[in-house]
């Protein structure tokens, strides 16, 4: 079998062997961008390139065009596969669209549709934001032609194109596009201007700008707003595109419509008349220059001739004027208006020319009516005198102000400047001249004046307080001032009247204390005002009177005490808090500003309510106290004249705190035994004790007596007492005891079945305690036996283990303190069960019958059961 197949094999290899004719795949190869084309020979020579992907890396769901080729072509057909895929390969990337001449897609892939192109071209769109980094692999095949694979060349290439971070770049827009000006000419030069848009807040970055001019791009002026004037001329026509950028990407381009470089109009300058001082011999001859910028000759250029404001037309577009035409003190004007054959430029006039005579100018004097120096609140007034020698009238005036060497034009030709416009320290001069109607004459000054300073003036004053004045009040000065030139207030001066007589000690002072203000006394006050500089005019209070005042508010003091007090200030004790074993006393004083004697009336008032048998008391018993109450009391202090003043105080007379006092009972307590804590004599001085709380060590106790058992040590004692009215103290002391006194060396046998006891001490008597607990303590223990021997015995009541204490009387006080291996002791009395049956015929005889039948129940039980398990296991 394996002959035949491999005879079958061979010839299936010689099949499969059988040349072919190559052929070229016009119908595009898909699954080679990676591997290439392995069927043909690679070549050195090509170098496969892929263009139009951005440097900076891909946005998401944005179109790149891209462009690829093999590099150096030679003769034949070409072709190539080209994918965008994950990093991983596992999956395609982003989509194709736009597809260029002999490029199809299939499925995700692009491949050649005919083999007549070289390169290709197609649109790829980027997937969305957060797709990652997308990978393009491309292989291009380039072949000669000759019908087989032999000399065929082809190459891969990898791009690995990374996602741009953060959202996607929006590009920008360029509105508001247009020229300037609208209406360009050479002279105004052209320009563009623009609003540039960001939606992302990117500043501008390479903006292009492309002008054109007649049809044609101007590229030495790419990116330029304005047009540098030398490639500007008359007629040209130009038109501008902008494409905005932010750096990144590129907005859409605007470009606007032509706009047509209008004509330049021309100018007359340097315009001028001959001569420069003519007299009403002369000629007058005009000349000027004629500029264009457009280099258009002059064409019917205007010129117009003006005497005394009044257009001459017969001199219309000439250039001289005949002296026959001229008298002395004409007014000549001549303005130009020129004209390119185009346009009108503007119009220029040599200014005004006068024809001079022999006429003798006149001369002008003039003073400021005020003299050297003003104040903020005067007029100024410039008068003016004149003299002509030729006996002319006076034709005119001109007038300029001054202040502070500047020009005022307000007040050109006036001969008043108001009040108003003045300020203090101002200067001001006046420079005037005169006219005959044919010459004026040279300017004169008047002498300077200097605006002085304006004194302050007071509008009102007022003495306060205002209303009725009393002896125990303080007595100040208010007043408003208005300086012309707005001075602050500094050094005003103040005077003050008593009884008509200026009271010097008291000059200057704003407020006068209470003390040196009695009763019937007439007091007036003046103020003078000064702006630091000058004085101005004061103004005086009308006189006002001093009138009985009422007492000042009665300090009450109230507390537990001896005496009360009501009258003048007087050095109070200090009282101690009010209780109701003590009397509480009044103490109360005021004083009359005006030296009056003062009569006391006293209100008490306890719980709210007004108790009149106390009325004008200033000590209350204390057997009308008690813990709790409120007392009020009302002190009102009158002068002889009726006037009154009051206050009131309040107090709680205070429940004293109860007193916590113990004893133990016995006084000298005996350690180990019960100690009677006693707290009876605690007391409440204004009411009853209602509870007792101790803490003994760590343990808590109530009542006012408590009995506890203690040992040797210190021991922290605390107790707590409450009164009727809620009212808790508490002390801490210690108590110290020695040893405890107990037996010694007891010792506990079995004797037959007596348990017999002994032990060492010398008290009176001695108490003997049995438990069946190993855990003996006051609960469990039985007192079986008080004994005046230090031996004891007695027949054991059952048969197990006993325990045994043994205390111990001292002065009356039984030892209770129980410790283990000192007065307590342990006996096994199990060995003495037949203690319970004295009899020689004794209960074990008695007991074996009833022990054999249950011994024979058992061994019948046992045979029966033997019978069982054999039957069972004979059964099995």
């Amino acid at each position: 079998m394996m002959r035949r197949h491999l005879a079958v094999f061979l010839v299936v290899l010689f099949l499969i062997s059988t040349a072919q004719t190559v052929q070229s795949n016009s119908s595009g190869k898909t699954g080679s961008s990676s591997s290439g084309c392995t069927c043909h020979g690679a070549s050195s020579s090509m170098s496969v390139s892929l263009n139009g992907l951005p440097s900076s890396g891909y946005s998401g769901n944005t179109a790149y065009s891209l462009s690829w080729d093999g590099g150096p072509h030679i003769p034949g057909s070409g072709g190539f596969n080209i994918i965008a895929t994950t990093t991983s390969g596992q999956g395609y990337m982003g989509t194709w669209s736009s597809l260029g001449s002999n490029v199809k897609q299939v499925g995700s892939e692009l491949t050649h549709d005919g083999t007549s192109s070289r390169s290709w071209s197609a649109v790829w769109t980027s997937p969305s934001s957060g797709s990652g980094t997308v990978v393009f692999n491309l292989a291009v095949l380039y072949g000669n032609g000759n019908g087989n694979n032999n000399g065929d060349n082809w190459d891969t290439g990898s791009w690995n194109l990374q996602e741009i971070s953060g959202s996607t770049n929006n590009p920008p827009n360029a509105t508001n596009v247009h020229y300037v000006p609208s209406n360009p000419t050479k002279e105004t030069g052209l320009g563009v201007e623009y609003d540039f848009n960001d939606e992302d807040g990117n500043s501008e970055q390479g903006t292009t700008i492309r002008w054109f001019r007649d049809g044609l791009q101007i590229a030495q002026i790419n990116d330029m707003k304005n047009v540098p004037d030398v490639w500007i001329s008359k007629n040209q026509q130009w038109r501008v595109e902008v494409t905005p950028s932010d750096g990144e990407d590129d907005g859409e381009v605007v470009s606007l419509n032509p706009v047509i470089i209008e004509n330049t109009i021309p100018i007359a300058r340097n315009l001028e008349l001959a001569p420069e001082a003519p007299l009403d011999t002369d000629n007058l001859e005009l000349d000027y220059d004629y500029f264009d910028l457009d280099s258009d000759n002059q064409q019917d250029s205007e010129i117009r001739w003006y005497l005394d404001g009044v257009r001459i037309t017969d001199l219309d577009d000439t250039l001289t004027v005949s002296s026959l035409m001229i008298r002395s003190g004409d007014e000549w004007e001549a303005r130009i208006t020129p004209n390119d054959g185009t346009s009108f430029g503007l119009t220029k006039s040599t200014g005004i020319i006068i024809i001079g005579s022999s006429n003798n100018a006149p001369t002008a004097n003039a003073y400021i009516s005020q003299g050297s120096n003003a104040y903020t609140d005067d007029n100024l007034q410039v008068v003016v005198g004149w003299f002509d020698s030729d006996g002319d009238d006076l034709a005119g005036t001109e007038i300029i102000w001054y202040r502070d060497g500047i020009q005022i034009s307000a007040f050109n030709d006036l001969t008043w400047v108001t009040s108003d416009a003045t300020s203090k320290e101002e200067v001001w001069y006046a420079s005037v001249r005169v006219s005959d109607s044919l010459i004026w004459s040279e300017w004169v000054n008047a002498d300077s004046i200097t605006i002085l300073n304006s004194p302050p003036e007071v509008t009102s004053i007022s003495m306060i307080p205002e209303g009725t004045l009393i002896a125990n009040q303080d007595l100040s000065v208010e007043w408003e001032h208005f300086d012309l030139d707005g001075d602050l207030e500094s050094g005003s001066e103040i005077y003050w009247w008593v009884n008509g007589e200026r009271i010097s000690e008291f000059d200057g002072l704003i407020t006068i204390s209470s003390e040196h203000v009695f009763r019937d006394q007439h007091w007036s006050v003046e103020v003078i005002p000064r702006d630091g500089d000058s004085l101005g005019s004061g103004m005086t209070t009308q006189s006002r009177v001093i009138e009985n005042a009422a007492p000042e508010q009665p300090i009450i003091k109230l507390g537990a005490g001896i005496s009360g007090y009501l009258g003048e200030p007087s050095s109070f004790p200090e009282l101690e808090v009010p209780n109701s074993l003590e009397s509480l006393v009044l103490l109360s004083s005021s004083i009359d500003p005006d030296d009056e004697p003062l009569f006391f009336d006293v209100a008490w008032y306890r719980n709210g309510y007004q108790v009149p048998d106390l009325d004008d008391q200033s000590i209350i018993s204390s057997d009308r106290l008690e813990p709790g109450q409120v007392w009020q009391v009302t002190v009102t202090a009158r002068d002889p004249w009726g006037l009154i003043s009051q206050a009131s105080e309040t107090v709680t007379i205070s429940n004293l705190p109860p007193m916590p006092l113990w004893s133990t009972i016995p006084e000298v307590s005996l350690s180990g035994s019960m100690i009677k804590f006693d707290g009876t004599s605690s007391f409440d001085s204004d009411g009853s004790i209602i509870s007792w709380f101790w803490q003994i060590n760590s343990l808590s106790y109530s009542g006012s007596n408590i009995e506890v058992l203690l040992g040797e040590g210190t021991h922290s004692v605390k107790l707590t007492v409450t009164d009727d009215l809620d009212s808790s103290v508490t002390i801490q002391d210690v108590l110290v005891l020695g040893p405890v006194p107990m037996v010694n060396s007891l010792l506990g046998e079995i004797s037959g079945t007596d348990v017999e006891l002994s032990w060492i001490s010398n008290a009176d008597e001695y108490r003997i305690y049995l438990s069946s607990s190993p855990t003996l303590s006051l609960e469990n223990m039985k007192l079986v036996d008080v004994t005046t021997e230090n031996s004891w015995s007695h027949t054991a009541p059952i048969a197990s283990d006993l325990y045994y204490a043994v205390t111990q009387i001292i002065d009356g006080h039984e030892i209770l303190w129980l410790e283990n291996g000192t007065n307590m002791v342990n006996i096994d009395a199990s060995a003495v069960s037949s203690s319970v049956d004295d009899s020689p015929t004794g209960s074990i005889t008695v007991l074996s019958i009833p022990l054999s039948i249950i011994f024979l129940i058992f061994a019948l039980s046992s045979i029966i059961l033997n019978l069982q398990i054999r039957k069972r296991r004979s059964l099995l």
